[in-house]
């Protein structure tokens, strides 16, 4: 998962984003992996931990041995809390559930994967989103635990839920604690806002780039991976100016651009959200490269344009294939 830096991924050139996918979300994965390397990608974020600590964690490791994408294994997804939301899941079980991955890979000779601590926890739950340090805390335990265990992939914080003020300044706080160490990958999400496209950025900067410098300027050379980006087609409230919904063309254009932003800006990972549509025209359920029916959006040529273009591959997908 390393771009312009010497890394543990084959063959990734310089200003070349590894591109992944959220997908799995604790279900097994591996009969979508023909299809993933067909459009170009090549790491699945996979939140292994969804269905809890009982869930069969080896198994979805093992999906990933002797197979062409890397995996990047979440610790924790979501709101980063138990079942009923009454507690966050505590660094020391981050750090266990760590441990429990490494050594399910070392099972079955799994090698070259990433590991993710958590997820958007300045918006998780509020032990974690009022106490930036707690969470740096839980990425030292965890860091503390891997790398004895002779796991020398890359670690990554948990994205922040977005570059806007609120994520830029949890990443502020969590890396002056000091506890985050210097190997950490520092991930991001990046959302836009209600209805707009991929070049305006969030309120407060005055262009994408200024945006990704503000968090350049945070994380001090550290590596960035961006492990959440998107764009929906649900309807959007854009206050004053009513409503609007993106077109599925729009959305593609959208992706094609941010993949060339990151690249530019040697961002490790760009994990689009996400593999699936959903059955509701709401926002969350409606980031898919794949329609509920099984058939493909126009954003999943736009994946297979950039993968011919590093590949040489003049394979086309259709929307109906």
């Amino acid at each position: 998962m390393h771009a312009a830096v010497e890394g543990h991924y084959d063959s990734i050139e310089e200003d070349v984003t590894l591109l992944g996918i959220n997908a799995g979300f604790g279900d097994p994965i591996a009969g979508e992996f023909p299809f993933f390397e067909r459009i170009g990608v090549a790491a699945v974020r996979q939140d292994l931990f969804a269905h809890g600590d009982t869930a069969p964690i080896e198994t979805l490791v093992a999906e990933f041995s002797n197979r062409p994408m890397r995996a990047v294994f979440m610790l924790a997804g979501g709101k980063m809390q138990v079942a009923d939301g009454s507690n966050r899941i505590e660094p020391h079980v981050l750090a266990a559930r760590a441990r429990r991955v490494v050594e399910a890979a070392q099972a079955v000779g799994l090698q070259q994967y990433g590991l993710e601590v958590g997820n958007e926890p300045d918006i998780a739950h509020d032990g974690y989103a009022s106490r930036p340090q707690d969470f740096a805390e839980a990425i030292r335990q965890v860091h503390a635990v891997v790398r004895p265990l002779g796991f020398e992939g890359d670690l990554v914080t948990g994205g922040v839920s977005n570059l806007n003020q609120r994520g830029l300044e949890y990443v502020q706080s969590m890396l002056s604690t000091l506890a985050v160490p210097a190997d950490v990958v520092i991930g991001f999400h990046r959302y836009p806002e209600a209805g707009r496209g991929a070049e305006a950025p969030h309120r407060g900067f005055e262009s994408r780039d200024e945006e990704f410098e503000a968090l350049a300027s945070l994380v001090g050379g550290r590596r960035v991976a961006c492990t959440e980006f998107g764009y929906h087609t649900a309807e959007d409230r854009m206050g004053s100016f009513g409503h609007r919904r993106r077109s599925e063309s729009e959305v593609a254009d959208s992706v094609r651009w941010d993949l060339s932003f990151f690249a530019k800006r040697h961002v490790l990972l760009a994990a689009i959200y996400q593999l699936n549509d959903g059955t509701r025209d709401v926002a969350e359920e409606r980031y898919g490269i794949r329609r509920l029916d099984g058939t493909l959006k126009p954003v999943a040529d736009a994946l297979v344009a950039r993968a011919k273009t590093f590949s040489g591959d003049e394979r086309r997908v259709r929307e109906n294939d």
